[in-house]
């Protein structure tokens, strides 16, 4: 951290930000001197002409200005006010000062400045402050706190640099969302970049998307460069000043070849190969070990069935936000008094986020049971359960017994859904799963699980967005069988799964028609 800022240096900021609150305190009390001076000011002169007759009349505006009293703010709203300035300043500085700002992206600059909007500042003494409230804003100037506050950027520095990749490159194709499929190669292609003025289409905002690749390549070739660095959009700006209108042009930078084209296209040549191969290996390391292989599939695409468990059996369990939103797809709650109770699947349920869902509807319930006496979990189960027969398939041992202990699922499997058979299980109405990623994997669980489901049933499976933009045997195979039971692809937030482990993006299959 001393050599980020040293900290005699974070103590000096610290000690003249107090001394200068000390003075506005003075400052304040000399202001409520001044203020009870002008009071009794007013008073001796209202006693001086008690009254006003038509001789006076016309002098009426400039006495009602001196009887008019200073503003006598409170002590504790004065000094508010200015440790508030005061801080905000001091951390602006503090980002300039280490540089921080130069790893970051356009997201990652918008969230800082969000947070510098303003102070967080405990309710009292002794008082926590929540993440909530932490998130909202930086804490209040001490010197442990902006040791703290630099230490954890430092420690997320290559997280925000290979967000900021991502993020970037994600911007220019749909493509690039899924990464695994669709690395950065040596063109890429900015759509309606330019209005038909032959000016930036600022409602794509591809300036910025630029900038942020231009400083990524900057940053990894090794420059010191500055936060706003944009050599390319001021070599575009340059070019493009004289004239106006639809105009073919082309820029050469020290990093890309540009040519924008009549229809507003800009098409992005990248020159320096070396940068393009240190870009994908960031990106992979951001997404995390999902990233696919490139392998092909055998002749029938959907023959080659990888049976091995993936790398820790491809566990990311599925958030909460999420869970909630496949029982909502899949159109999951109470069966009318006159329906059948539904049957329900979740292949590799892991600790049964979804599979629970299915069952207990509760916001306020808990994925920690220890933490509730039995009589407590049965009445709230007796209350809160609706009558869906939900059974589970889970690989890994000891989570299938946590399962099973759960007493609420109607069958556990304890082994690979692969190997498991609708013969042996029955149909399903709806099947909801989250199963491994890597190396195409989720479509081989998905198109096992089409065995399961009954012909009017609904299955909603997340899965990699590569799936949808792959080009393998196995993905188009997929895309084609997807289309011809109905079904389609909606994309989940960026960051879906960040919580449970991995960066990679996500997109909701959805097959079926919920008969609600």
């Amino acid at each position: 951290m001393n050599a980020i800022m040293p900290r005699a240096t974070i103590e000096d900021i610290v000690r003249n930000r107090n001394e200068a609150l000390a003075l506005y305190e003075i400052a304040h009390s000399k202001i409520i001197d001044a203020h009870n001076a002008e009071m009794a000011a007013i008073e001796v002169a209202r006693s001086a002409f008690p009254g006003t007759n038509s001789l006076n009349f016309g002098q009426e505006q400039r006495t009602k200005q001196l009887q008019k009293e200073v503003t006598n703010i409170p002590r504790e709203d004065y000094m508010r006010e200015a440790r508030h300035i005061i801080d905000l300043n001091i951390w602006a500085w503090i980002v300039e000062r280490t540089d921080l700002e130069r790893l970051m992206d356009k997201t990652a600059k918008d969230q800082l400045r969000k947070q510098m909007s303003h102070i967080v500042e405990p309710a009292g003494e002794g008082h926590l402050l929540t993440q909530e409230e932490l998130e909202k804003g930086l804490p209040p100037i001490t010197v442990e706190n902006i040791y703290a506050t630099l230490e954890q950027f430092m420690l997320n520095a290559d997280m925000i640099f290979k967000r900021g990749i991502a993020t970037a490159f994600s911007k220019l194709d749909r493509r690039f969302r899924s990464h695994d499929g669709f690395k950065v190669g040596s063109r890429v292609i900015l759509p309606y970049c330019f209005t038909e003025f032959g000016s930036w289409n600022y409602h794509r905002n591809e300036r910025d998307t630029l900038m942020d690749i231009e400083r990524t390549f900057a940053v990894i070739d090794g420059k010191m460069v500055g936060h706003s660095y944009a050599t390319t959009v001021g070599a575009i700006d340059e070019n493009r000043r004289i004239g106006s209108g639809k105009r073919q042009s082309e820029i050469d930078t020290d990093y890309f070849l540009i040519r924008i084209y009549m229809n507003g296209n800009a098409h992005l040549w990248m020159k320096r190969h070396d940068l393009v191969r240190k870009v994908n290996k960031l990106l992979g390391e951001y997404y995390g070990e999902t990233i696919g292989d490139g392998q092909q599939a055998e002749e029938d695409p959907f023959a080659n069935i990888k049976h091995t468990p993936a790398k820790r059996y491809g566990f990311f369990p599925t958030p909460d936000g999420l869970s909630d939103r496949v029982i909502e797809e899949a159109a999951i709650r109470p069966p009318e008094a006159t329906e059948p109770r539904l049957r329900i699947l979740e292949p590799s349920s892991g600790t049964g986020n979804l599979a629970r869902r299915c069952i207990i509807n509760g916001a306020d319930w808990t994925k920690d049971w220890s933490r509730y006496d039995e009589d407590r979990i049965e009445k709230f189960i007796a209350e809160h359960r609706w009558d869906n027969q939900v059974d589970c398939v889970e690989i890994q041992q000891h989570l299938a017994v946590d399962l099973r202990a759960e007493g609420i699922y109607g069958r556990v499997f304890a082994q690979d859904f692969l190997q498991l058979q609708p013969s042996t299980t029955g149909l399903y109405d709806r099947v909801v799963m989250n199963p491994p990623f890597d190396r195409e994997r989720d479509i081989d669980h998905v198109v096992h699980a089409l065995k399961f489901l009954k012909p009017d049933g609904v299955l909603i499976a997340i899965m990699s967005a590569g799936t949808e933009f792959r080009e393998t045997k196995k993905s188009v195979a997929f895309r084609d069988l997807v289309k011809s039971r109905g079904g389609y692809f909606n994309d989940l937030p960026e960051r879906s799964f960040a919580e449970s482990g991995t960066n990679i993006n996500t997109i909701m299959l959805v097959i079926g028609k919920s008969r609600w």
